[in-house]
């Protein structure tokens, strides 16, 4: 026999045994803006090791650069000239495997030529950037190959002004002739993956991250980047929602999973820290539950720091017919699940006031049975005798 946890209800979110048991690995780094500074040095310290401005750039965490939370990094470039200069270093460990970087990315009041330069990974010099085309921007990720300074780029769609993008880009085999490079926008993959790379030399490692708009002679640019929740790992990190009804028997309730996956591959990814996902239910009507018996209701799952998929149960409440399940959480893109449902009982259903069973819940046999009719009257007479007996005052 298994053992079972108790669900635990936090303010109507429900933390229920992990599916997924796998802590979350040690991000290389990670900067949500929270503190409202940059520097490690600041007063509270931010988590950078350097900043880089050329005047009259700048770069704030600023409350209009907040994807999510209070701030966001704001980089200002009022200048429109080559050689502008305005971003955050970080620097820790080396890693000489791979890594994964992503961010939400936000670009308002631009005007811009040529290719411009928005992240570095160091020394490999992995850069994500932004390259004029036509009368817009496109996403671009370029790698060198070999001893050489030769860089070849993948492309990807355009860039539409004053909307936020979840960015993310991986580097798998450092130190090796296969090495490979790949861009998601929103969860899509850009391009053709850079792959074949010929990385197998000792300045094909990371360990220095940059991160604004560092110098660059390649193109000019005017106007504002955000960026928020920037993290990056040495393994794919969560980027979206996904809701998958398992295959498990149910009756009136419906087990749903609410998971946490990576771009990069379609797998489980670990919450960076306690994750609420909000739950709700559109084109019909129904609620969420802690508990396949369906008593305990909850408005969204908690999945904690490490864990990577939970189980809630979805009570429908309406017609029979069809219900759209949606899973939301700023960090991360969301999630919907279309269900065949049959009719419900209703959220507002409540039972009969002295408890009372009617005499259609008696199990009567076959009740297509000539016999279940017929013995129909005889039940119900009895039992509304009893129901006015109680209601008579004495």
């Amino acid at each position: 026999m298994k053992a079972k946890w108790p669900a635990v209800l936090l303010g109507g979110f429900v933390l229920l045994q992990p599916l997924s048991g796998f802590a979350a690995p040690g991000d290389w780094f990670s900067d949500d803006f929270e503190s409202g500074t940059l520097r490690s040095s600041d007063s509270p310290p931010g988590r950078w090791d350097q900043t880089a401005v050329v005047s009259p750039n700048t770069l704030a965490s600023r409350a209009e650069g907040a994807h999510r939370g209070r701030y966001g990094l704001t980089v200002s470039d009022s200048t429109s000239t080559a050689g502008s200069l305005a971003s955050v270093i970080a620097v820790s460990d080396t890693l000489a495997s791979e890594f994964h970087v992503r961010t939400w990315l936000r670009l308002r009041s631009v005007t811009a030529s040529g290719r411009i330069i928005l992240m570095q990974a160091h020394p490999a010099l992995v850069e994500l950037r932004l390259l004029e085309q036509g009368t817009g921007l496109i996403w671009e990720l370029s790698v060198r190959n070999g001893p050489e300074p030769t860089y070849f780029s993948l492309h990807g769609s355009r860039v539409e002004p004053g909307r936020w993008y979840l960015v993310e880009f991986s580097v798998r085999g450092l130190g090796t002739t296969s090495g490979e490079a790949r861009l998601w926008v929103d969860g899509v993959a850009q391009g053709s993956p850079l792959s074949g790379r010929d990385w197998n030399h000792s300045e094909y490692v990371f360990n220095e991250f940059q991160v604004g708009e560092p110098w660059s002679d390649t193109g000019t640019f005017k106007g504002f980047i955000d960026f928020d929740d920037v993290r990056v790992s040495a393994a794919p990190m969560a980027s979206r929602l996904e809701l998958r009804r398992p295959a498990v028997a149910s009756s009136g309730c419906i087990a749903v999973d609410v998971a946490l996956r990576s771009s990069a591959a379609a797998v489980p990814a670990p919450a960076p820290y306690a994750t609420d996902v909000d739950l709700r239910v559109t084109g019909n009507t129904g609620t969420f539950h802690s508990d396949e018996g369906c008593k305990v209701p909850v408005k969204g799952a908690l999945l904690p720091l490490g864990a990577s998929e939970r189980r809630v149960y979805f009570r429908p409440g309406g017609t029979a017919g069809r219900a759209m399940l949606e899973a939301s959480h700023p960090d991360f893109l969301p999630a919907k699940l279309d269900l065949e449902v049959d009719a419900g009982v209703g959220p507002d259903a409540v039972p009969d006031e002295d408890g009372a069973e009617g005499p259609w819940t008696t199990d009567l046999g076959c009740a297509s049975a000539p016999g279940a009719l017929l013995a129909l009257p005889f039940l119900l007479v009895p039992w509304l005798r009893r129901r006015r007996e109680r209601r008579t005052p004495r």
